[in-house]
């Protein structure tokens, strides 16, 4: 499989966003990022998302809750009561008139980014499918693992394992350990840091669960977030 290639939709929409969207300072701790990789980062309550689409330096596919891979109707729900309301805090008005405006192109923009739909039932063997094809195709995926639950949080408080099975059954069917770069990105400092690979087979066989090592990949990414203040005060 050859790897994918941004479409030209996304190209250009990428080119315009990037107008309006101030490149962040990049702290990468690596001289270079393998192609086969799993990248976890922070949220930043809405702004992680585009600011690692437009500027990590690595072409990446990322994971999506399905409801946003569906139908107006779904896509408008999940935005409506959840996002807007539940996990960002806005009131009825403005998550209604926001999510009405977002539904309608966020179709194109997840088709364009060719994301991948995330599942809690069985559906997550098609997620896990997908992904491999993708890592195959010599192209990194790129996963939002945080429990937003009651909210996005600067100081993270729980990572969902989902990325740690991915790469243990990714490990069982192709024999590789894929390396996973932590991400930490700032919005209030606009600013982000990658982090050098960290590998599941290791952890496994020190007899950690996978919810120990999602655990692991959380407290790693809230110590970046220390590097990364340090970084920036030190350097003005």
């Amino acid at each position: 499989m050859t790897p994918p290639q941004p479409r030209r939709s996304y190209r250009i929409l990428s080119a315009i966003l990037r107008i309006f969207k101030k490149k962040p300072t990049i702290i990468n701790l690596n001289e270079t990022i393998k192609d086969q990789a799993i990248f976890v980062s922070n949220h930043s309550a809405a702004s992680g998302p585009l600011t690692l689409s437009l500027y990590l330096p690595k072409l990446f596919v990322p994971w999506g809750i399905h409801d946003m891979c569906e139908g107006y109707a779904t896509r408008w729900r999940y935005l409506y009561h959840v996002f807007y309301q539940q996990k960002l805090g806005f009131t009825k008005v403005r998550s209604f008139f926001i999510a009405t405006g977002f539904a309608l192109i966020s179709k194109i923009l997840y088709r364009a980014m060719q994301v991948i739909p995330t599942y809690v039932d069985m559906r997550l063997m098609e997620t896990i499918r997908l992904s491999s094809e993708v890592i195959d195709s010599q192209t990194p995926i790129l996963v939002f693992p945080e429990d937003s639950s009651d909210g996005y949080h600067e100081i993270l408080r729980f990572y969902n394992p989902g990325f740690v099975y991915f790469s243990m059954q990714y490990h069982r069917k192709n024999e590789v350990d894929l390396p996973i770069y932590s991400v930490y990105y700032s919005k209030k400092d606009k600013a982000m840091i990658i982090d050098r690979p960290m590998y599941v087979q290791p952890l496994l066989a020190q007899g950690r669960t996978k919810e120990e090592i999602a655990e692991l990949f959380k407290e790693r990414a809230n110590s970046l977030r220390e590097e990364l203040l340090l970084h920036l005060q030190q350097n003005g």
